[in-house]
């Protein structure tokens, strides 16, 4: 006897973990000790930045719940399916001496099978910066679920993939055109080995990959011969040797530029029946067309492929963004913001900054928590938020050292490069300051003055 869905071990299931996923307009979260967590071996992306990832979190929080699914193993308790980088950022503060940091506000999913979970797990990572390896395997990993899931008569939240084509779904669900999604898909089916390398070391550019995908493979092994002869291969190179063997090119799988010059008559008759077949590429790549990438694409009857202004114009990329993505976004953009904050004061300090300024810099006091202390001592953390005493740069701020409550006797003097105000986030009454801390010498110096 097969065995069948059961309500009452589902319900079992999520009581377990302490989640009601009843429908509602809302999510169950959970605060769970980060070290409760183990990573999802699903997770193919690379893991980068976690030093500043960190640095964000320490100034203005987790601002983006981890999602986890309640699997119990020696590994842990809570298998994460987003937030992989969070996690390794946090688990970075807390071996730094910040403790507050251990308890994570988490989401609570549980995924039908490892199909489902996998396309969660690719769908949360659809806006973060990406190499060129993680483009293609995420496209290539999310295509094969997808198959199985049709094949199986499953659907997605929010599409039935009975219909439709799946390219549509994979490029509505990584935020690409489609024309992107078919050049992904040629070089995943049609790249060699040899030169799938040469591209995710960075070696070649995605468009010389793609028209190299457009070869057999012969051609293909004769160009890497002249890749390894010359030292280069530019896509220039690579489009002259395709077009100076046409009999060569594949018949199929490919998404080239000769296969996508169809004419606007042709497009119309094409885009009547959008069942039949798989999907072509309606437009030169060199053509700009809005209408390609507007939500209303499906169902406008006047798109042509050579719009470049409309009064209905939605963008799909911007439209279909979650409130996760928006704040990666906006991270990404404070975190390039202080980096070249930092740099530009540093810089300004050292070129204008006069022995006559430090003698006429007023001095502010602080009180400061050992591991904060420990942090500026060390050099890790370059700034401070706090209340905004009038403090401008060319000031020193003095800290000094607080544990459990009471006085270390330890100080710090430290040289105020900026003073920012304005800034995401930021609560009124509250700055955040650049600091340099002095060296032993200077501070001397200061003293003796």
């Amino acid at each position: 006897m097969a065995t069948g869905f059961s309500v009452k071990d589902a319900l079992n299931k999520q009581s377990k973990a302490g989640l009601d996923e009843s429908p509602r307009a809302r999510f169950r979260t959970k605060d769970i000790s980060i070290f409760k967590m183990y990573r999802n071996e699903m997770n193919f992306y690379s893991i980068e930045q976690i030093e500043e990832l960190a640095s964000d979190i320490l100034m203005y929080g987790l601002k983006q719940n981890l999602e986890l699914v309640y699997a119990p193993c020696e590994k842990g308790e809570y298998r994460i399916v987003a937030g992989e980088r969070r996690w390794e950022a946090l688990k970075y503060l807390v071996s730094k001496g910040y403790k507050e940091f251990e308890l994570a506000t988490s989401k609570l999913t549980t995924p039908q099978d490892s199909d489902e979970e996998l396309v969660e797990l690719i769908i949360a990572n659809a806006y973060r910066t990406k190499t060129v390896s993680d483009m293609l395997q995420e496209e290539q990993k999310l295509k094969e679920c997808l198959e199985r899931m049709k094949a199986e008569g499953k659907k997605l939240k929010g599409y039935d993939l009975q219909s439709g084509r799946l390219r549509d779904v994979i490029a509505a669900k990584l935020s690409m055109s489609k024309t992107k999604i078919a050049q992904i898909e040629a070089i995943n089916n049609n790249l060699i080995p040899e030169w799938k390398e040469e591209l995710e070391n960075e070696r070649i550019t995605f468009s010389a990959a793609y028209e190299l995908s457009g070869m057999q493979e012969d051609t293909q092994r004769a160009a890497l011969e002249q890749k390894e002869e010359s030292g280069e291969l530019t896509h220039k190179d690579v489009k002259e040797m395709k077009n100076g063997k046409p009999e060569q090119q594949l018949e199929t799988g490919t998404v080239s530029q000769s296969d996508t010059e169809e004419k606007p008559e042709q497009m119309e008759i094409r885009d009547k029946d959008m069942n039949m077949g798989e999907y072509q590429t309606p437009h030169p790549e060199g053509i700009t067309s809005i209408c390609y990438s507007c939500t209303e694409y499906e169902t406008c009857n006047v798109k042509t492929s050579t719009c470049t202004s409309c009064d209905q114009y939605k963008n799909r990329k911007e439209a279909y963004k979650t409130e996760g993505q928006k704040y990666e976004e906006e991270q990404a953009a404070i975190d390039r913001d202080t980096r070249k904050k930092l740099r530009d004061m540093a810089d300004a300090q050292q070129m204008e900054q006069l022995p006559s300024d430090v003698q006429q810099s007023r001095v502010h006091q602080i009180r400061s928590a050992y591991q904060n202390f420990t942090a500026v001592l060390s050099g890790e953390k370059p700034f401070e938020l706090c209340r905004d005493c009038g403090y401008e740069a060319g000031d020193i701020l003095e800290m000094l050292e607080y544990q459990g409550g009471l006085y270390t006797e330890r100080k710090i003097r430290c040289h105020i490069l900026y003073v920012q105000r304005e800034y995401t986030g930021l609560e009124d009454g509250y700055c955040i300051v650049g600091i340099l801390p002095m060296g032993k010498e200077e501070e001397e110096g200061e003293k003796n003055e």
